[in-house]
């Protein structure tokens, strides 16, 4: 049985997902949900189809599962992608979850016209230079340059990382990789891979 994935008609915190299943070439239902229509049915379900009334939602078979890093772990684990090393597969799990961090962060840098010009340079200034780019950098840095954040293959870390990069550098103004060419390198490296490349063409 394939995957089935709920999310929002938009990329949000599924586009992660979206990206994952592609590069793994693995055949899914992207059902794109309405508040009113089946996201209404899903929570009048309860904790046994969304734990906690939210989405992104995977489901395999009869197995449901919410909260986009933990999906990005499961398909991880799942597929491969993961190392049986526990400390690597700590790091990995670790580094899904900053760029959730990172995600949220940038969720919140948006509001009505005015307000989100504001929010947009403070982001930039007091998050996106300071803390991110530096610690996405050194992290690729640490790995040996190898071009990925664990080990020496992809792992679903790097997925989740491109995916909030792109976003914020698609989507808050001012925000760029300046200086930081590990993280332009790796940013083309991932979108030319061939299942991400044609996902993204599909989608523009």
């Amino acid at each position: 049985m394939k995957y089935r994935l709920y999310y929002w008609p938009r990329q949000g915190r599924g586009e992660q997902v979206r990206l994952l299943l592609h590069e793994l070439g693995q055949d899914f239902e992207d059902i794109h949900i309405k508040p009113d229509g089946e996201f209404l049915t899903l929570k009048k379900q309860g904790a046994k189809t969304l734990y906690f009334k939210s989405v992104p939602m995977l489901q395999d078979g009869d197995f449901k599962l919410v909260q986009g890093p933990v999906i990005m772990n499961y398909l991880g684990r799942k597929h491969g992608l993961m190392s049986d090393d526990l400390q690597l597969a700590a790091k990995t799990e670790a580094i899904v979850l900053g760029a959730e961090d990172m995600r949220m962060a940038y969720f919140r840098a948006f509001g009505d016209s005015d307000e989100a010009i504001e929010k947009q340079a403070l982001f930039v200034k007091d998050q996106w230079k300071p803390r991110w780019l530096p610690s996405w950098n050194e992290l690729v840095e640490l790995n040996g340059d190898k071009g990925y954040f664990v080990g020496s293959q992809l792992t679903q870390a790097d997925i989740a990382v491109w995916d909030a990069l792109d976003a914020i550098i698609h989507w808050i103004e001012g925000a760029d990789f300046g200086d930081y060419h590990r993280l332009v390198r790796f940013h083309e490296s991932i979108s030319r891979r061939s299942g991400i490349a044609s996902y993204l063409s599909s989608r523009k």
